[in-house]
């Protein structure tokens, strides 16, 4: 209880205060400003009236004893129509203005005795406006008009979150995607457990958290000194959903491809096998009560089909085909397994997605919104490359199904307090389903490489792999406006439930060196994890967790033409649960550094403070130069998997069997209950541990920008961000035995013992902190919006992420062993980011052509390119003795007598190359590479090669067709996206590259002599070491939809 006591009494004190201001994601707007006379002065008790004209929501202020006045919780998106009166005055009235999300407009209004011209009407109503004073660090804001417009294949946040010029894939600022918090309607959308790639629940099922249809504006943001944005150190991402008004307003549609509309494979001219992907939905949205309530309601499915690359045979793959027949006719006949398809395999993808949203106008001071979205989908995995071949039985189906329903209740007491209260509940279900019974899984290397492969079995990580997740929030938020104070209250707390099923190798995991070795039962590596207790045969992690959040703020407009916001926030992280207690680990760790550690302990309560400053100066009063930025700490949130590690791996709740160099035959056992019984009757057990004073991410940032206006109306924008590592994330193998000494030659890294400090555990796994790393990205943009319907945007970003462990993987083991470096594996370098950008250039734009009456086209195109991904290269073995083999960055050498190579021989003992061959071939792929011929007589950095560049255009055309029927306009539209088009006119254009894993094992590691000196082979890599992936084909979408409104 002691754990608890700090948080709660934190939470309490908080809730004392009544009512608290708008936390983790914006959902809404708000608008501030001075109403004066002729002569400048305030007029104080002068009111404001913003109506929200399609629902016909009002809000209304007086001014204070200075003219000034402030408008909170204000719906996004308009047209909002605005008036100011005062007794004694003209009215002045403002139409057509729009509210972003997140913006606060200045709007300042001038009263006279004559009515003000219009004129000044297309200043405020422009939108999104690039130069307005909320603005302080980096952020780009997604219109419903961009959603609407730009090319969409996916129908995805990621789709719209590209138009940040500092993001790259699902990365912000160069950060791990991990680090980024994802809200809709105010409510955390986080994959919070951290395992889905995409960062948003129902990820590794292939689906979109929300349909795109359902979300009205976006924003991204990844310097915001405003305190109410946390819970990330990468970037945050914000989206507000539909919501109905007075007007009827609905939409039917269909998106939908094939084989016929894809390109042929650039490289080997292949046709594309045949798929379809399809997605159909509509929209509805009106009034229930008319100016009182309303509602909105989404339904989506999406059905997809997608060939696999690389079949058997398929040009481009060096799979032996002849290999994989054999090894299917052994597991048959020999073994009794079927292990499913070796022919062409199409992945399907299903999900069905249902949104509903109710807003209750209950006074004109009070609003409440009610939203449920319900998404159930499917995916079966299964993968295949050039180098590796899995057989469809290897393959399992994720499903995963999430309920989430949030309520936000917004209220005005009196022209100076505001107030914002959002209550959320998620309910997330993913597991993984296998397809016949349990087999080992069974990887047989070819080539001589472990990263040439041919899988049979069940996938080992399937087997009992679950997650369930409840996530509580809430957030109590107040607003209170003085003079030319702004002041904040809030706090935004999340309370998670997890249950996490991971058995990882439940099955057992065979390695062959060869098929002959798998035909001969000659395996040299066996593992499996099993439990510990025969009345539990598969435990699970079950543990609860909480993230608490205050803060504290005042926002200053010190001149007309300054705004300083500055504020202090605290996170307080909470694990209340403890693991199982294992004292034995405790024993045997007794006389090393580490002695203090338990399996049972775990940070929590600790106070993370993060102060922070922001400004924004316009510089000559007219909204032409904008100067802003800020400086402070924020803190983010640790993905709960690295945390649930403990609760299972703590040496009592699983055994672990792990063989490696076998070289006995007969030593394949299909039982898995019988797997076991290969190994000592005591079976060794992995360990992971959380440093008791772990922290959860932080980061200090600094941002400046500069925003100008040039001739014709274009901004133009210079700005920087800085991010220097508080608390990231470093893991140790604390079972690692002190280095004996160096390896002799060129290559001298330490060279560790065989054994370990306890060998009652295999690898004892530290999850500590660094506060080694850093990250900066600098960018230029242009931007541009005409009012004949063309807008356009170019931006170049130069980033560079350095860090000492990307935290790319989900289990602690995978962290440390996949981590490559040169020297201690403990204390690993300092080098580039797995999420590292480099090179970034984007543009956007769109067109819209009206002509005759009824008709109407748009052209919509973005540009993307960068300087490709990073990757590493490295050995294949484990040439240090360090008990990874994937960790060892390769030297790269100057000489044959560096190189460290030996003749290859066959089983005869004959030679089949010599090492003088392997050179001249290694030394001319060294040259040959941009990165390794500048490394010579140098070890490679972690990801610091690179794939080369991309390019890739999207386009949209856009046809409409529209009539007016009575009270209500009806609009026909077809589509056509176009995705990579340049593919389309020159096969050559537009391939995008990756590389398996990020790493290429470029030489393997054969043995160490007399002297410690490692000794290698080399096999010539046919081709690149990259490939090219499925969107390197240029791919069209064909649409059409109905809408009336």
């Amino acid at each position: 209880m002691k754990k608890l006591i700090t948080p709660l009494l934190l939470t309490l004190v908080m809730c004392l205060f009544g009512h608290l201001s708008w936390g983790q994601g914006a959902t809404t707007a708000s608008m501030t400003g001075e109403i004066t006379d002729a002569s400048g002065a305030g007029l104080p008790g002068a009111t404001i009236v913003a109506v929200h004209t399609p629902s016909n929501t009002q809000y209304a202020a007086s001014a204070n004893e200075n003219g000034r006045y402030n408008l909170q919780n204000l719906r996004v998106g308009g047209p909002y129509t605005i008036t100011a009166t005062y007794i004694g005055y003209q009215d002045q009235r403002r139409e057509n203005v729009f509210l972003s999300l997140g913006q606060t407009l200045r709007l300042d209004v001038n009263l006279a005795a004559s009515a003000v011209g219009l004129s000044e009407v297309q200043v405020v109503s422009e939108r999104g406006a690039v130069i307005n004073a909320d603005r302080t660090g980096a952020a780009t804001n997604v219109s419903r008009e961009q959603i609407e417009r730009l090319p969409t294949l996916n129908r995805s946040l990621q789709d719209f979150t590209r138009l940040t010029p500092q993001a790259s894939g699902n990365s912000l600022g160069g950060a791990n995607n991990r680090y980024n918090n994802i809200t809709i309607d105010g409510a955390v959308n986080n994959d919070v457990f951290g395992i889905s790639g995409t960062g948003t629940p129902g990820g590794q099922a292939g689906t979109q958290p929300i349909s795109l249809d359902a979300i009205d504006q976006i924003q991204v943001v990844l310097a915001p000194y405003d305190v109410k944005f946390g819970n990330f150190t990468g970037g945050g991402i914000n989206a507000v959903t539909r919501s109905g008004t007075n007007n009827w307003e609905g939409s039917a549609y269909a998106f939908g491809r094939n084989e016929n509309i894809v390109g042929d494979d650039p490289i080997t001219e292949q046709e594309t096998a045949e798929f379809k992907d399809y997605q159909t939905g509509f929209r509805i949205g009106g009034p229930i009560i008319k100016d009182k309530l309303f509602f909105f309601l989404n339904g989506e499915i999406t059905r997809r089909t997608e060939p696999l690359l690389f079949n058997l045979g398929d040009p481009g793959s060096i799979v032996p085909a002849e290999d994989v027949r054999r090894i299917e006719d052994t597991l048959r006949i020999k073994y009794g397994y079927d292990p499913g398809t070796s022919g062409p395999i199409n992945r399907l993808t299903e999900s069905n997605k249902i949104f509903g949203r109710l807003d209750w106008n209950i006074t004109d001071r009070h609003q409440l919104t009610l939203r449920h979205n319900f998404v159930d989908a499917f995916d079966e995995n299964i993968t295949r490359t050039n180098t590796t071949f899995r057989f469809g039985g290897n393959a399992y189906r994720f499903n995963s199904s999430t309920n989430s329903t949030v309520a936000e209740l917004r209220s005005r007491f009196s022209e100076n307090f505001s107030n914002s209260l959002i209550v959320g509940y998620s309910r997330i279900r993913d597991n993984r389903q296998t397809p016949g019974g349990l087999f080992p899984q069974v990887t047989i290397r070819f080539a001589g490489s472990g990263s040439n492969t041919i899988t049979a079995g069940t996938e080992r990580s399937s087997a009992f792999n679950e997650l369930d997740q409840d996530i509580f929030e809430f957030t109590d938020n107040l607003t209170i406006f003085k003079g030319r104070h702004t002041f904040t209250l809030g706090t935004h707390n999340e309370f998670f439930s997890f249950r996490n099923l991971f058995i990882n190798n439940y099955n057992a995991y065979y390695q062959f060196n060869s098929a002959e070795d798998f035909f001969a039962a000659r395996p040299f590596q066996i593992e499996q994890t099993y439990s510990a207790s025969q009345n539990n045969p598969t435990p699970a992690a079950e543990f609860n967790a909480a993230q608490l959040g205050f803060y504290v703020q005042d926002e200053m407009d010190v001149l007309e033409n300054l705004r300083v916001t500055l504020g202090l926030r605290l996170d307080v992280p909470v694990i209340p649960d403890e693991p199982a207690r294992n004292q034995a680990v405790e024993t045997a760790f007794a006389n090393t550094t580490y002695s203090n550690l338990r399996t049972d302990v775990t940070p929590t309560g600790q106070l993370l403070w993060a102060p922070r400053l922001g400004f924004n100066w316009d510089v000559r009063g007219d909204k032409t130069i904008q100067v802003r930025g800020g400086t402070g700490i924020f803190t983010g949130r640790v993905p709960f998997v690295w945390l649930s590690n403990q609760f299972v791996n703590n040496g009592i709740t699983f055994s672990s069997l792990q063989l490696r160099n076998q070289t006995a035959p007969n030593r394949f056992v299909t039982d898995i209950n019988q797997v076991r019984n290969l190994g000592p009757a005591v079976s060794t057990t992995e360990i992971n541990l959380i440093s008791e004073d772990f922290k959860i991410p932080q980061t200090f940032r600094t941002n400046l920008a500069v925003d100008y206006t040039l001739p014709l109306g274009i901004i133009a924008t210079l700005e920087g961000i800085y991010s220097k590592t508080m608390n990231d994330i470093v893991y140790r193998d604390i079972n690692l035995l002190s280095p004996t000494g160096t390896l002799s030659g060129p290559d001298n890294r330490a060279l560790y013992s065989s054994g370990r400090v306890s060998s009652s555990f295999t690898n004892v796994i530290l999850l500590d902190n660094t506060n080694r790393g850093y990250t900066y990205t600098l960018t230029g943009q242009l931007q541009k919006n005409f009012n004949m319907g063309l807008n356009t945007m170019v931006a170049y970003t130069y980033g560079k992420s350095e860090d000492v462990n990307s935290g790319a993987s989900s289990t602690a083991r995978s962290n440390w062993q996949f981590n490559q470096v040169y020297r201690n594996p403990n204390d690993p370098e300092l080098s580039y980011s797995r999420f590292d950008i480099r090179h970034r250039v984007i543009s956007s734009g769109g067109y819209t052509f009206k002509w005759l009456n009824n008709f109407s086209t748009t052209l919509s195109l973005f540009y993307e390119g960068q300087s490709g991904t990073p990757f590493t290269y490295l050995y294949a073995g484990d040439i240090n003795n360090d008990g990874s083999n994937a960790n060892d960055l390769l030297y790269v050498p100057r000489t044959i007598e560096e190189s460290g190579l030996i003749d290859v021989t066959n089983s005869s003992g004959v030679v089949t190359r010599t090492a003088a061959q392997q050179w001249t071939d290694l030394n001319a792929f060294i040259e040959n590479d941009e990165y390794l011929k500048t490394r010579r007589g140098q070890y490679a950095e972690r990801n610091g090669a690179r794939t080369p560049w991309t390019h890739r255009v999207d386009l949209r055309l856009a046809q409409d067709i529209f009539a007016n029927l009575g009270a209500k306009n009806h609009t026909l539209q077809l589509t056509l996206d176009i995705f990579n088009v340049g593919n389309l006119f020159n096969q050559d254009w537009g391939r995008n590259y990756f590389v398996n894993n990020a790493a290429v094992e470029l030489v393997r590691f054969s043995r160490r002599d007399d002297n410690n000196r490692p000794l290698f082979t080399f096999n010539n890599p046919s081709g690149d070491v990259w490939t090219t992936s499925f969107s390197s084909r240029w791919q069209g979408q064909l649409g059409v939809r109905y809408l009336f409104q």
